[in-house]
C-alpha cells in the first residue's frame, strides 16, 4: 500500500502567488531537500497515511467548504512525487491542483499547475520549466542581486509571462521598495505579498 508523509491538511485562503485570495485546501507534505535560512514552515511532525486516507480527508474538507482548488505544498512535495501521482489520479477533474515547489527535482505532470520558487541553481530550474504554460515562477527577493538575477533570466530566455516577486518576510517593506525602484528594468512582474500572515491565517 502506497503511503504519504503528511504534515497537515487544512483549508484557508491562498495567501500568495497567482491564486492569491482564493479559498483552497492545502496538503502539506513532510520533508525538504533544502535548508533556506528564512523558511518559516514547521514540518517537524508528520503522519504516514495511505493514498486512500489522504484522498478521503481532502474530499471531506473540500466538499464541506465548497473548495475547488487543492494546493500541494511542503517542505518539498516532489520528494514524494511518485506517491502524489497516484493521489492526483483520484482527484476529480473539476478540482484545480497547484503544486508549490523549489523546482530542484525535475518532475512535470501536465494536469497540474506549478508554482516554482527557485532557491538554488536558479537558472537550471528556470531553464527546465520556463517553456510550460502551466508553470508560474515566484522568486523570493532578499537583495538587489536577486532582482538582477530575475532580470537576467527574463532577458536571456525571452520570458514574457508574469513573474511573481516576493520580499523575504522579515524585511517585506524594504524589499517592496527595492522592487519598485527596479520597475524601469522589470516587465510583467507582480508583487506577491504573504497576505495570510498579515491576516493571521495559516
Amino acid at each position: 500500500m502506497i503511503k504519504i508523509k503528511v504534515s497537515e491538511i487544512f483549508t484557508s485562503f491562498q495567501g500568495e502567488g497567482p491564486y492569491i485570495g482564493t479559498p483552497a485546501t492545502f496538503l502539506r507534505l513532510y520533508g525538504c531537500n533544502l535548508n533556506c535560512p528564512w523558511c518559516d514552515t514547521d514540518i517537524s511532525t508528520y503522519e504516514i497515511l495511505s493514498v486512500d486516507e489522504v484522498f478521503e480527508i481532502l474530499m471531506t474538507q473540500m466538499e464541506f467548504n465548497n473548495i475547488r482548488i487543492l494546493v500541494i505544498t511542503g517542505g518539498e512535495p516532489t520528494l514524494q512525487m511518485e506517491e502524489l501521482k497516484r493521489l492526483i489520479k483520484e482527484i476529480p477533474d473539476e478540482i484545480k491542483i497547484q503544486i508549490e515547489t523549489n523546482g530542484s527535482i525535475f518532475e512535470y505532470v501536465p494536469e497540474i499547475d506549478y508554482v516554482i520558487s527557485p532557491k538554488e541553481d536558479k537558472e537550471t530550474v528556470f531553464k527546465n520549466y520556463y517553456k510550460y504554460d502551466n508553470v508560474f515562477f515566484k522568486f523570493v527577493i532578499c537583495s538587489q542581486e536577486d532582482i538582477d538575477e530575475v532580470i537576467y533570466l527574463k532577458d536571456k530566455y525571452n520570458y514574457d509571462k508574469t513573474i511573481w516577486l516576493q520580499g523575504e518576510f522579515s524585511k517585506d517593506g524594504e524589499m517592496a521598495d527595492l522592487i519598485r525602484e527596479n520597475f524601469p528594468h522589470l516587465e510583467n512582474v507582480k508583487l506577491s505579498v504573504q497576505t495570510h500572515k498579515y491576516l493571521n491565517q495559516r
